[in-house]
């Protein structure tokens, strides 16, 4: 097959910033599936913006080196040009999609190169087949569920008739049915449409069986280059750059709904009580009938499909929200009568983008800032500090907290919560925008939380991480618990 993407000795920094990558030289074929690893901050995401000319064009910087797609130079041709050659989707669905209906969406460019009706409507009609959207024309965006909206902006990228499809992470925030759904219609696109497939991702599971080749970056470097089987068959090689290994095993085989098991001597007291609980946020839009115990030094993991509650229960938990229907309990204390802060001494939350919880200049101030607003004493304040960043690990308490990696942002809010005093901690998806060593990282701390006492309840899609660490796995869905299984 004819080359179809070249980077011929390609240099790229960020304005102010060292090279985000660095001599790079690699060749598409047309037709190819490229999967694009390595750990945060490699240059992955800068590798798929200059294949559409959205670096440099709109992030300035300082190229050097070229990049030539289908036959344009993309530092002499336009970014609207290089979006006929290349379409992207981007980790977040939502930042892509903004019509009334997903005909509009998928027909949008199009019709902004004002091509004749007959032939939109000819373009849509085909890329929502690909996509597997045939029927869901006249539906609200909004309403799609996460793998829906990201097969949608394919659909969308699909109708421009380009022969290059760019995605970057786009299955980081899908459960795994989701994400079986996207990399099933990229899997079409290569063997029956001939488009090229350049993705980044950290799922070595989900793109094992599909890539062709597999570039893993390091520090702005090609690290290694070759064929799927042989890049995955190198164990030293993914632990070196923080990719997740395939993970071949099967919950089933680690967790067990056989609760006879489990002696009375086990039973212990009661850290949340859930029942009866529904919360809905309007029609098609809740989730109910649910009734669960957690004990005191659990460690639970929730898992299910996305939209079917799981945060949720968690802000329900954490009196971020309020049951409209049922009761949950707090350490045998209703949250219903309870205010967040109240709540807050007993729960501490971890959110998906834990930067959304840091708002203060240094981290000793982040983890001070509630003990403070509660009238401690200094030398209370400065102890309870001390002992919380000695847990974390975090060693420079005078950091900027949105300067540091993202692993040590979600330490500090760890941090935060540890210096309350909290004995129950709540994870929702913390490993959404982690690499594997990152997420192994955030894990293996709140294992050791565990082995001290800590009652630890996480939300995830990714099952390596629930088998690997978990000792209890509950599945939900909108109208109830479907299984709560322990390990064996």
């Amino acid at each position: 097959m004819p080359e179809i993407i070249n980077f011929q000795n390609v240099s790229y920094s960020y304005t102010g910033g060292k090279n985000a990558l660095e001599g790079i030289n690699l060749s598409v074929k047309e037709g190819e599936f490229l999967a694009v690893m390595g750990e945060n901050g490699a240059g992955k995401t800068t590798f798929c913006k200059l294949i559409n000319g959205i670096i440099p064009h709109l992030c300035g910087g300082q190229l050097s080196g070229t990049v030539t797609v289908d036959g344009l130079r993309t530092d002499k041709s336009s970014v609207p040009a290089l979006a006929l050659k290349a379409g992207i989707v981007l980790d977040d669905p939502d930042t892509q999609l903004f019509t009334s209906s997903v005909f509009h969406e998928a027909a949008f460019g199009p019709e902004n190169l004002l091509l004749p009706p007959e032939e939109i409507k000819k373009r849509v009609n085909w890329a929502l087949g690909v996509a597997g959207l045939c029927g869901f024309e006249n539906r609200l965006p909004a309403s799609l569920s996460g793998g829906e909206k990201q097969r949608l902006v394919i659909a969308a990228s699909l109708a421009m008739k380009g022969k290059i499809l760019v995605l970057d992470e786009p299955l980081c925030r899908l459960d795994p049915e989701g994400a079986a759904q996207v990399m099933s219609v990229l899997k079409d696109l290569k063997e029956k449409h001939g488009i090229t497939v350049i993705m980044a991702d950290h799922h070595s599971g989900m793109i094992k069986d599909i890539a062709d080749r597999v570039c893993v970056l390091r520090n702005g470097h090609i690290a290694a280059c070759d064929t799927a089987e042989k890049i995955f068959s190198c164990r030293s090689l993914l632990d070196e750059n923080g990719i997740q290994p395939p993970f071949e095993g099967d919950i089933h085989g680690v967790f067990s709904e056989n609760k006879e098991k489990y002696s009375r001597s086990e039973i212990k007291t009661n850290a949340i009580q859930i029942t009866d609980f529904s919360y809905s946020y309007g029609p098609n839009s809740s989730v109910e009938n649910i009734s669960l115990t957690v004990s005191d030094n659990e460690f639970t993991a929730i898992i299910g499909r996305n939209g079917c509650g799981k945060t949720t229960l968690l802000k329900n938990i954490a009196g971020l929200l309020k049951p409209c229907k049922g009761d949950i309990f707090i350490r045998g204390k209703n949250t219903k009568n309870l205010t967040v802060w109240a709540v807050s001494k007993e729960a501490g939350f971890v959110m998906q983008n834990p930067g959304s919880q840091l708002f203060t200049g240094s981290v000793y101030d982040e983890v001070s800032f509630a003990l403070k607003n509660a009238n401690l004493p200094k030398t209370e304040i400065h102890r309870r500090v001390q002992d919380a960043l000695c847990m974390t690990g975090l060693e420079d308490p005078s950091a900027f907290p949105h300067a540091l990696s993202a692993a040590d942002r979600t330490k500090t809010v760890i941090a935060c919560i540890l210096a309350m005093d909290c004995k129950i901690i709540i994870f929702d998806e913390i490993d959404v925008g982690l690499d594997y060593k990152e997420s192994l990282k955030i894990m293996n701390l709140a294992k050791e939380l565990h082995s001290k006492g800590y009652t630890i309840i996480f939300v995830t899609h990714n099952i390596s991480l629930v088998c690997e660490y978990a000792h209890r796995l509950i599945k939900m869905e909108k109208n109830g618990i479907l299984s709560d299984m322990r390990r064996f």
